[in-house]
């Protein structure tokens, strides 16, 4: 796709501090034998098969990540915090959406601004994380990237704090990377029928399995259709996935998979943007609260319909016993139809209980392509095992929108709502945004040492250009330098202290009000941690303190109120505890704690707490298969999610903390499995957050479904 040119843009750049290029070279000569003059060991891998890194796993346990480090690392020698969500986990805790897996992962804010049909919203850290899927950057901006399908995925791991050196321009608070079920050499079929309360229904496949003999050619086919309600009043949630793919595996060296996708989501806007009084405070004028199943919009309007079509290849090919070399790619196209009514919020409610009401349109396309190219070596120098990797990845995404607004569009009474009565938007109240291109290429290196079987060092260096250009306006370029270290300890009895210092960088785009450009927002972090597997065990046990800042955050000029200024800088300190357990065979436990203190440090409302970010967020889960106690195929599941207080943004509102129960039972006889999934059992009314500009967001009320399964 061709870049717009104009003879009128300009060109900006940052440029970082200190050579980069002096960084890497450093890095290539403390992890290159002949250069730092040791004698070369190869590790012998031959023949050995290149792990799948969206392996399936047995359990809510994962051992290893690849998210963490780009290669194969047990999660007890990568000196970060990393929790991985299990396709298991998924399944028997009942989630319909990936925010909703998320709800048992610690220092997660999961479902941050509630059911949301528009996207996947959580807090990590207290920043707002990138989604990646097979490690490429699946979220560009808002309401430009469909959600994706959690029944399409193996894992999902979330990566805390700054990483950037791995995967360029990113929040310092971590990111979220998806897995994607591959092809596998076992034959498996599964047939899934579900229903639930709001109508829902919905009927899935999922097949694997070798295409000819000698099992060098492996497929899957999974798809999905759904017809629901949702708890607002006429919004659906409807879907249609197709996701086939092939694996290519000529030698026990190279494995090549090629994934397909099409997706179709027809639904509303189950947001509705209520206002504060009459949800979180009573209404005024001794009005009864807003229903909050109360629908806004009007249903000849209201629509968030997206589709999706995208490829993805991954290469994988191992050259020797040292060098193995990896190519993702995947190209995708998005629409998004979205178009929705929601309140004025000054005032809000009126004496006879009517509410003005805005409509907003917005229309975007993206096109992606993404790509991460990897030489990963494995040697040993004398008595250090190293694992080197050299990559270099790339984006080219183009956006394109077009947009209507129009404010007193006709007033809605929230207790007695008639729907027709509004004033339509028009052709001519539609604008089209100019074409916006993002380019972002980045060279990373990274090393991680094992020294005499017990310490463990990581260290990483990266340098990125990323360039934003709008059609027939201003292109600037960003180049920042980012780095990374740890350092782990491995005691015999399975405890491994560590102590790590990362950075992040993401750029921002516009100029001020002087036509420069704006410096990119940057973090840092330093952890200090000690993560525990005991021998013989798949539990793992993880603690750690963290505290990581972020500056050039922007905000309104005080003497020029039509311009930006940086002047803005956050912190956020935390405990996380978290503790997944193989008790025995028969009892899966996951359990944690969160502590996370956020502030203002420099910028509007300093001092204030950083708003939808709880202080206190905890929860524990149980799974007991009941076989032990004489009950063949019977399993119960039940966790408590408790969700702290959070802020505003001005300290001046408080939404309240909530405490949630789920459970599962599941019964199976030979190759059948029924399955019913209760989600908030006592079906509390709550609220995930409210903000200072005076609008709640509901969380998810009671949900049911009864799944039906069939293996084969």
């Amino acid at each position: 796709m061709q870049l717009p040119t104009s003879t009128k843009n300009k060109e900006y750049k940052h440029s970082p501090r200190g050579s980069w290029t002096a960084g890497l070279l450093t890095l290539a000569v403390s992890s290159t034998p002949a250069l730092a003059q040791e004698t070369l060991t190869p590790i012998d891998v031959s023949g050995e098969r290149i792990e799948d890194p969206s392996a399936p796993v047995d359990g809510y346990i994962a051992t290893s990540s690849r998210a963490g480090t780009k290669t194969n690392t047990p999660i007890t020698e990568i000196p970060q915090s990393i929790s991985v969500v299990t396709a298991d986990q998924m399944q028997d805790q009942g989630v319909a959406s990936v925010q909703e897996a998320l709800r048992y992962t610690v220092g997660v804010g999961a479902e941050q601004f509630g059911l949301d049909s528009r996207g996947d919203w959580q807090s990590v850290r207290g920043g707002d994380p990138v989604i990646f899927l097979d490690g490429m950057q699946k979220t560009f901006g808002f309401y430009q990237s469909p959600r994706t399908e959690p029944y399409l995925l193996e894992r999902i791991e979330v990566i805390r704090g700054p990483s950037s050196v791995l995967y360029g321009q990113g929040n310092v608070g971590g990111l979220v990377n998806l897995a994607t079920k591959r092809p596998q050499a076992e034959q498996s079929t599964e047939l899934k029928l579900q229903v639930g309360n709001h109508s829902r229904k919905q009927a899935a496949v999922d097949s694997t399995g070798a295409l000819n003999k000698d099992g060098t050619l492996l497929y899957r086919f999974i798809a999905l259709g759904r017809d629901s309600d949702t708890q607002v009043n006429k919004v659906e949630d409807n879907r249609v996935v197709i996701a086939p793919s092939i694996t290519w595996r000529p030698t026990d060296q190279t494995e090549w998979t090629v994934m397909a996708l099409h997706q179709e989501d027809r639904s509303g806007t189950t947001t509705q943007f209520l206002p504060i009084e009459g949800t979180l405070k009573p209404s005024p004028f001794g009005l009864p609260q807003i229903p909050i199943d109360l629908f806004i919009s009007e249903p000849d309007f209201d629509r968030y319909n997206t589709k999706e079509n995208a490829v993805t290849s991954l290469l994988s090919h191992q050259l020797n016993n040292v060098w193995t070399v990896r190519q993702s790619l995947r190209y995708s196209e998005t629409e998004v139809d979205y178009q929705s009514i929601y309140p004025q919020f000054t005032p809000a409610l009126k004496e006879n209980g009517d509410i003005a009401r805005v409509a907003y349109a917005n229309k975007p396309n993206l096109d992606t392509l993404t790509a991460d190219h990897q030489a990963e070596a494995l040697f040993s120098t004398g008595n250090v095992d190293h694992t080197v990797l050299l990559g270099w990845d790339y984006q080219h995404a183009v956006s394109s929108s077009r947009r209507a607004y129009k404010a007193d569009i006709g007033d809605l009474n929230v207790f007695n709502p008639v729907y027709g009565n509004y004033d339509r938007l028009t052709e001519s109240d539609f604008s089209d945004t100019p074409e916006n291109t993002v380019i972002q290429s980045g060279f990373y290196a990274q090393n991680q040492m094992t020294i005499n079987d017990r310490w463990i060092a990581v260290l990483g260096l990266r340098h990125d250009s990323a360039r934003n250009k709008t059609e027939g306006g201003t292109a600037f370029t960003d180049e920042e330098v980012t780095g990374r270290a740890g350092l782990m300890y491995k005691f015999s009895n399975g405890v491994t202290p560590f102590i790590s210092y990362s950075e992040s960088f993401k750029p921002v785009t516009g100029l001020d009000a002087f036509n420069n450009p704006f410096e990119p927002l940057k973090g840092e972090q330093v952890e200090v941690g000690v993560k525990y597997q005991p021998a013989d065990s798949a539990s793992l046990y993880t603690a750690t303190v963290y505290d990581l800042r972020e500056k050039n955050r922007q905000a309104p000029d005080p003497v020029n109120p039509n311009n930006q200024i940086q002047n803005g800088e956050t912190s956020a300190r935390g405990i996380e505890l978290e503790a997944k357990v193989d008790v025995n065979a028969h009892w899966d436990l996951i359990a944690n704690y969160a502590y996370t203190d956020t502030e203002v440090e420099e910028g509007n409302n300093k001092g204030a707490r950083l708003p939808s970010i709880p202080a206190h967020t905890a929860s524990i889960w149980s799974q007991h298969d009941l076989r032990s106690v004489g009950i063949p195929g019977l399993r119960a599941g039940a966790g408590v999610r408790y969700v702290g207080s959070s802020w505003d943004g001005t300290d001046q509102l408080k939404t309240p903390a909530e405490t949630l129960l789920d459970a599962m039972i599941a019964y199976g006889r030979d190759n059948w499995e029924l399955a019913v999934n209760v989600n908030n059992l006592t079906n509390e009314t709550y609220f995930t957050t409210c903000l200072a500009r005076g609008d709640c967001f509901i969380g998810t009320k009671r949900t049911v479904t009864g799944t039906l399964s069939y293996r084969f």
